[in-house]
């Protein structure tokens, strides 16, 4: 089944031209119109794949042109593209800037440029983003060369090179002692002066508070630090980061998060990374960021996944609890032992709730969610999202036993 529906960015050529032509009707009429037309390819939580948590771009691939091809052709065969992963991230020494102060592709990677790879990209069905930094610097010795003064430039470059979006990291802004708001705004004004929707990841790991300005930029804002702590490649994260992250993006403002505004993101998704999380654990990072209604990137090296994370990943269950059409965040309704229990909900459009029962401690727990927590009454259906199976009419109440670091992840329908 499809998760994902049809977005403005998906227009045929037509379609497209009519669409601009309406945007620069609305700009020129109503105040902020250039921010509304660049919203409408944000109406849900974009799902994509990126590689830097495969190894901190290292040596495990070449991260070449001919790598991109083979993750495209995956993400099709596998059938990721048709469960709404359809974003593709190319960086790892991807691009230099030239005497003349131009972003240019390293032809030692992609001997035929970047539209080469872009076009194949496109032809598959799905949708392709660049890296870069807010600052002049970049992230340790493997990134390409930061945009600061020239976010003009590299966006109708990168726009001219076959991009659909870009994440921007904050390494050298951070070095440089920039600030967030102002540089980003400074990103979406060049967007909105290009009038071609361009979504941006706002990789700010939470400085500035991004979640009271992101929706004027456009795209998704890192609200926490990277799940790996900065450790090595073999490290891929651990369970006190995880919860860490998870607390740090709870800022489920309607007036800031949801379609048309943007959405709050604690991080890649870890699931089928050896090293860090342990199986139960990745569950729950999977259950809590669909709770959350975060953008879903897989940071697995997707050649190499084990079998038990694929079931994880491609759960079209709780993909669907994720790509809900209302794109309201969930939050915590009611928790138990110093938040140590926690029981998380979420409204979807159909009128029943998600619902998650997190045991954050080292041995298992009961956890009960009540109706009343809810705002609902009478008899509802309760169904496991993680077994498939329906558990029967409840009144009430629902509880059941939660093992350690895990998520039990229900759907309630009248």
């Amino acid at each position: 089944m499809k998760a994902r529906g049809k977005h403005m960015g998906d227009l045929n050529d037509r379609g497209w031209t009519t669409f601009l032509r309406f945007c620069f009707l609305l700009m020129a009429l109503v105040p902020g119109g250039s921010s509304v037309c660049l919203s409408q390819t944000n109406s849900l939580p974009p799902m994509g794949w990126e590689p830097w948590y495969v190894d901190h771009c290292g040596n495990s691939s070449s991260w070449d042109e001919v790598y991109y091809r083979k993750v495209a052709d995956l993400m099709v065969s596998s059938g990721l593209k048709e469960l709404g992963y359809t974003w593709l991230t190319v960086e790892c020494g991807d691009h230099y800037r030239d005497k003349d102060g131009q972003i240019q592709p390293n032809l030692a990677k992609f001997p035929h440029g970047f539209n080469a790879i872009t076009d194949y990209i496109h032809e598959r069905g799905l949708k392709v983003r660049n890296y870069s930094d807010a600052g002049y610097g970049k992230c340790c010795c493997f990134e390409g060369a930061g945009s600061r003064g020239h976010y003009g430039d590299d966006l109708r470059r990168w726009i001219g090179f076959g991009f659909d979006g870009a994440k921007i990291d904050w390494c050298g802004g951070h070095d440089e002692k920039l600030d967030p708001r102002t540089q980003f705004l400074q990103f979406a004004h060049e967007i909105k002066q290009s009038a071609k929707p361009f979504p941006l990841e706002i990789c700010v790991w939470g400085e500035g508070n991004p979640w009271e300005w992101g929706k004027d930029v456009g795209g998704f804002w890192r609200t926490g630090g990277d799940l790996d702590g900065g450790q090595p490649a073999a490290n891929h994260g651990d369970w006190q980061l995880l919860i860490k992250n998870l607390d740090a993006n709870r800022h489920p403002g309607p007036d800031h998060v949801g379609p048309g505004k943007g959405w709050n993101y604690p991080d890649v998704l870890l699931v089928g990374l050896p090293g860090g999380l342990n199986e139960t654990e990745e569950q729950t990072q999977f259950g809590m960021w669909a709770i959350m209604a975060s953008p879903l990137f897989l940071g697995n090296d997707l050649f190499n996944t084990p079998s038990y994370a694929w079931k994880i990943l491609k759960n079209p269950e709780v993909i669907a609890v994720d790509q809900d059409p209302l794109g309201i965040q969930g939050d915590v309704v009611k928790e138990y032992d110093k938040g140590n229990l926690q029981v998380w909900a979420k409204q979807l459009q159909d009128g029943s709730r998600a619902v998650a029962l997190l045991n954050r401690k080292d041995e298992p727990q009961n956890i009960a969610v009540l109706w009343s927590d809810l705002g609902i009454s009478g008899r509802w259906k309760v169904r496991d999202l993680w077994s498939h199976q329906d558990k029967g009419v409840f009144d009430g109440r629902y509880s059941r036993t939660v093992p350690s670091h895990a998520t039990a992840l229900l759907k309630l329908s009248q």
